[in-house]
């Protein structure tokens, strides 16, 4: 039976048919005029992957198979693309993979993912996990950085929750530890693609979440309308065609123009991502092969755009109206 809280949240997403007259009419409201995006225009990308258990919240069992592999790859992927990664670590695993994680720094962001893949904020009627306490959360924090500490990592300034779900009492811990970005904000509702400062403008804690496109999409589903949001991740990417995708970046950029702010795109992907689960079912998408499939979807829009790869912390720099100003 759904717990009270699953149900509210359940009945409270904004993906449900009963909002999608809402969703039409704020998306009508908040049009903006079309931005045309000559060839060769300027787009930072943030290239981040979550490091975590196998499968994150869907795991039925814990499982670590597709880290090291993924790992032990991106120094040459790196070094291919011309690229620098932000990774979304675990804390419970940044010990276990110390040296691997060392290797990457010099050029890399490693930032923190939560500690086990537990809920930083409240229920979700979608996931099975229930949320942490307020002190709980305190606690885990600090095991996670102290992690960071024992590994000679340095200390973690960019925090991602598991599943996207994290509230203002997790945003406050967060800047109480120096963190300076935030990336929880959950996508799959449509957070537009812009940077903010969801405790205040006084606040040095700057969200920036992965990339959705501006304007929902409906979707059918069990023959009924649904309200979609396309998220710039693995997922997503594997199954949009070329002609789509610069469509989507446009899309993105447009509006970000007309917002103020610099074109960016802020992509996610998992390690469980490249490598094939045969015995899985809803992961026919993951595969080795994605690997050379992001390769040719990033070298796409390298030759539409003036691409520049970023660690998370530096599109933060660049992003920040405060130093602007």
């Amino acid at each position: 039976m759904i717990s009270p809280a699953r149900l509210s949240d359940l009945l409270s997403d904004p993906r449900m048919p009963y909002f999608i007259p809402y969703v039409k009419l704020k998306q009508r409201s908040k049009r903006l005029s079309n931005v045309d995006i000559p060839d060769k225009s300027p787009l930072l990308i943030a290239l981040t992957f979550d490091v975590e258990y196998d499968f994150g919240s869907s795991a039925r069992e814990v499982s670590f198979d597709a880290i090291g592999p993924f790992l032990q790859q991106l120094p040459a992927l790196a070094e291919e693309w011309q690229a620098a990664f932000t990774l979304f670590v675990q804390g419970d695993i940044v010990e276990r993979y110390a040296q691997l994680l060392l290797n990457l720094q010099p050029r890399h962001e490693i930032g923190l993912h939560g500690y086990a893949h537990e809920l930083w904020g409240k229920a979700k009627w979608f996931l099975p996990q229930k949320p942490i306490s307020y002190d709980t959360r305190k606690m885990l924090l600090e095991e996670g950085l102290k992690a960071f500490s024992t590994s000679h990592l340095a200390a973690p300034v960019s925090f991602r929750a598991p599943d996207l779900v994290a509230d203002t009492d997790t945003l406050q811990l967060l800047e109480e530890q120096g963190f300076l970005v935030d990336s929880s904000a959950p996508s799959y509702y449509g957070i537009p693609p812009l940077p903010a400062r969801p405790l205040g403008s006084a606040s040095t804690l700057l969200s920036i979440p992965i990339t959705a496109a501006p304007d929902p999409r409906i979707r059918t589903r069990y023959l009924l309308p649904f309200v979609a949001y396309e998220v710039f991740n693995m997922a997503w990417l594997a199954i949009t065609n070329d002609h789509h995708l610069l469509g989507y970046v446009d899309e993105v950029m447009s509006f970000q123009i007309n917002a103020g702010t610099k074109p960016h795109l802020v992509f996610l992907a998992h390690p469980w991502e490249f490598r094939e689960w045969t015995e899985k079912k809803g992961y026919d998408y993951c595969s080795k092969d994605n690997y050379e499939l992001l390769r040719r979807k990033l070298q796409l829009l390298k030759e539409r755009y003036q691409l520049r790869y970023v660690c998370l912390k530096e599109l933060a720099q660049l992003l920040d109206s405060k130093q602007d100003g």
